[in-house]
């Protein structure tokens, strides 16, 4: 349709127009992304709308007893500043994460996967909060997940069968092999 209505101003309605007068419209039509209303950082509300974001968190935390004794001592309007800056600038913000990476911000306090998870519950629930759509949701997940095996570190238990295998209380015929003191 642009390049339409600029072919049809400039030539009037002629059908033939030269080639670099066509690039030059060609190129008028195009956005860059920074004119782009719909980056991640804009559709979270920008700055003020990640903060708000950040604070419904971590009000949801607080709230969650599978989390809150996590973030007791935590000095909470530094996490609040630094978790804001964190998700401002992964989501193409202007913003600039001046904290550790997530590997040593993370490193020693066995955070285990039921941990992590209880989290991405709360930042779900936050976002849904905010009444930020689905697809805006999934995009800062999207993001945010590639991050866990740097956040997940707690030593995890063995699965109940390779506990039974070790205890031996797991009747192996389950697994088409009969137990050595069965006999063949």
């Amino acid at each position: 349709m642009c390049i339409r209505a600029l072919i049809t101003a400039c030539t009037g309605g002629r059908r033939a127009i030269p080639g670099l007068v066509f690039l030059v419209l060609l190129a008028g039509c195009q956005t860059t992304p920074r004119d782009a209303p719909d980056t991640l950082y804009v559709q979270l509300g920008e700055r003020a709308g990640i903060a708000r974001l950040t604070e419904t968190l971590l009000l949801d935390i607080a709230a969650d007893p599978r989390l809150v004794d996590d973030f007791r001592g935590t000095d909470i309007n530094r996490l609040h500043h630094m978790l804001t800056d964190f998700l401002c600038e992964n989501a193409g913000g202007p913003c600039t994460y001046t904290g550790d990476d997530m590997a040593n911000v993370h490193r020693g306090l066995d955070i285990t996967s039921t941990e992590f998870n209880a989290l991405v519950e709360n930042l779900v629930r936050a976002m849904e909060k905010q009444q930020l759509s689905t697809g805006v949701q999934n995009r800062l997940l999207a993001r945010l997940a590639p991050m866990r095996h740097d956040i997940v570190n707690a030593p995890q238990p063995p699965s109940p069968e390779l506990r039974a295998l070790i205890l031996g209380d797991l009747e192996l015929s389950r697994y088409s092999a009969p137990r050595v003191d069965q006999g063949l």
